[in-house]
């Protein structure tokens, strides 16, 4: 699917599904804009090369998930999304499992705290059919022309088609605001165990039908 989401006041931006060669580039974007973010750097234990382990990290994940059909990118590179469909948790955790040997050679403690926060967030989120907006990220250097408003926008509009509520989760306190902007609202909230990151768990119920959600924002 690709859409075109449209701001008056923005630049339209083009939404399409992500190709894998287009993976190593979309990670880069994703490890520069997310190399602050508790819910990633928490997990990595140390700072020592920091951003160039995010950056393998998000490659192994979404090499798999673009394959999946779930990974999308916004205008040429400048901003990547994934977006996990109802029903396909079973999915989700045979490619987690099949990437984790990778996934904990990049931490210094073995993946331990990474499978622990997110054992707990997969724990914590709804048993209810739902989509997930898994990972937003926006080119720090292009933050602040609606490009991320764009992704969001569009990642609405499917759960929209579907009357199925959007989830979202996130360790930092400034997104709540924006995403209350779209129709979010927190319904949990909680410290990750271990000394983990305090994460707060959105959901967007659908409204009155697909276009909604794009006027949303």
């Amino acid at each position: 699917m690709i859409g075109v989401v449209s701001d008056p006041t923005r630049v339209p931006v083009e939404i399409r599904p992500a190709r894998v060669v287009d993976v190593p580039a979309l990670a880069a974007v994703l490890a520069r804009a997310f190399a602050r973010d508790p819910m990633v750097t928490w997990p990595m234990v140390t700072d020592v090369d920091l951003v160039a382990r995010i950056r393998a990290m998000f490659e192994t994940v979404d090499i798999a998930f673009t394959a999946e059909g779930w990974m999308y990118e916004a205008g040429d590179g400048l901003g990547a999304m994934t977006l996990l469909p109802p029903g396909s948790e079973a999915r989700q955790a045979e490619l987690e499992a099949a990437a984790s040997a990778a996934i904990d050679a990049l931490m210094p403690d073995a993946g331990e705290r990474y499978g622990r926060m997110w054992g707990w967030i997969a724990e914590t989120l709804p048993a209810e059919r739902h989509w997930l907006l898994d990972q937003l990220a926006v080119e720090p250097a292009e933050q602040g022309r609606g490009i991320g408003g764009a992704m969001l926008r569009f990642a609405a509009s499917r759960a929209e088609a579907d009357d199925l509520p959007l989830y979202v989760e996130t360790g930092t306190a400034a997104n709540v605001a924006w995403y209350e902007r779209f129709g979010f609202r927190v319904v949990i909230e909680g410290d990750a165990p271990g000394g983990g990151p305090h994460v707060w768990f959105m959901r967007r119920d659908p409204v009155a039908g697909p276009s909604a959600a794009l006027r949303q924002g």
